[in-house]
């Protein structure tokens, strides 16, 4: 850490633009998250396994998005601010450890890991800022998160069948309190200007963090393939990932500059209110395609539950539908090609039921670089026609 003191508390979007080497130090142990969550997703396919393991990553995916706007909206060479992501990494790490056994004997250490990151992050902001703006929004988001804290914890507590429903309720005011702008007692609702205001650094956060949840699907595959027998349905499986995560990638940076630009000079508010759900949706389908191919890569053959067409058709479903949430917050596109490429998909389901896992991946990965070679099409003719 530096000892670079800020002339301000607030971050000037006409500054530095870059995230600095703390902030990329912090995204680099998402990683570890990011796989375990995969690895829990696959180890318990069931339909309540899946619930569960959802909830550990939406609540994963909060930490790391209310850590960005921290670090969008204070300047992050202040020294409390720098103490906020460091300690922040502790929390992360243990929650990491925890998810293998959240909901057994590690469910205190996952709460009160994802509790005290929070509460440590309100009370040194609270403590450290002075400016009344500055203050009253680090107050705001310690109220509500001492509000969802308590229901982590009693989950954390209770008998393991009680944990997802409290888990899932402490989540929903999370994500709620945050789409209403924090409302506290005297001190209202965060102030809508506050949002007007956004650096080219927040669009590039959110790619860093794209970019790293879509190398861990690689990464997983080449794991996973690396510790099985050899066949060759499991070396057509192990390509067929590599093939979506670079399918994925192309899908992903279509028209990312504007994205960025949009973000901080176009459609600022926007952005800063709906980016973290929008991601939500587009981190959920990558690391669930991750936990689908998982499971193909050790059995390729036989027959495909249903939840596993959950991962393997559904996971690609949700990724793009996140990228097509990004394109209409900021950009106010809607690509129907796409939405048609995702409805035909859909409607195959009930045939892909009947299929091999293998071919479940083969046929979501036909539909991939459909829709790749459609977008691509219609860009060309977007530039034909300037």
């Amino acid at each position: 850490m530096t000892s670079t003191e800020a002339s301000g508390v607030r971050r000037d979007p006409r500054s530095f633009k870059r995230a600095t080497l703390l902030e990329l130090f912090f995204d680099v142990f998402y990683v570890a998250m990011f796989a375990q969550l995969s690895m829990r997703f696959a180890a318990d396919p069931s339909w309540g396994g899946l619930g569960q393991s959802l909830i550990l990553l939406l609540a994963a995916w909060w930490t790391w998005s209310v850590t960005a706007l921290a670090t969008e909206f204070y300047d992050p060479r202040l020294r409390v601010i720098q103490i906020v992501i460091a300690s922040t990494v502790f929390g992360v790490v243990l929650m990491a450890c925890a998810v293998p056994g959240a909901y057994g004997d590690r469910g205190l250490l996952f709460a009160g890991a994802y509790v005290g990151l929070h509460l440590v992050r309100g009370i040194l902001l609270v403590a450290a800022l002075r400016r009344r703006s500055a203050h009253a929004r680090a107050q705001r988001f310690l109220f509500w998160f001492c509000v969802s804290g308590s229901l982590w914890l009693v989950g954390g507590f209770v008998d393991p069948a009680w944990r997802a429903p409290l888990w899932a309720g402490a989540l929903v005011i999370d994500y709620l309190a945050a789409a209403l702008r924090y409302p506290t007692p005297l001190r209202g609702r965060v102030p809508l200007d506050q949002y007007d205001q956004l650096s080219v650094h927040f669009g590039e956060r959110y790619q860093q963090i794209a970019i790293l949840v879509l190398g861990e699907l690689g990464l997983m595959a080449t794991l996973q393939f690396g510790g099985v027998e050899y066949s060759p349905a499991r070396t057509v499986a192990f390509l067929a990932a590599i093939a979506i995560a670079l399918l994925f990638w192309q899908i992903y940076v279509l028209q990312t500059d504007k994205f960025v630009d949009r973000s901080a000079h176009r459609n600022p508010r926007g952005a800063a209110r709906l980016a973290s759900y929008v991601y939500a949706v587009l981190v959920t389908g990558v690391i669930a395609t991750s936990a689908g191919v998982e499971l193909v890569i050790h059995q390729p053959l036989g027959t495909t539950p249903a939840t596993w067409l959950v991962l393997l058709v559904g996971g690609p479903v949700l990724f793009v539908l996140g990228r097509m949430g990004s394109e209409y917050v900021l950009l106010r596109l809607l690509s129907r090609s796409r939405l048609g490429w995702l409805a035909l998909l859909v409607v195959l389901t009930p045939v892909l039921s009947a299929l091999a896992p293998i071919f479940v991946t083969v046929v979501t990965m036909g539909v991939l670089v459909g829709i790749t070679l459609t977008d691509m099409w219609r860009t060309r003719r977007e530039a034909t026609a300037q």
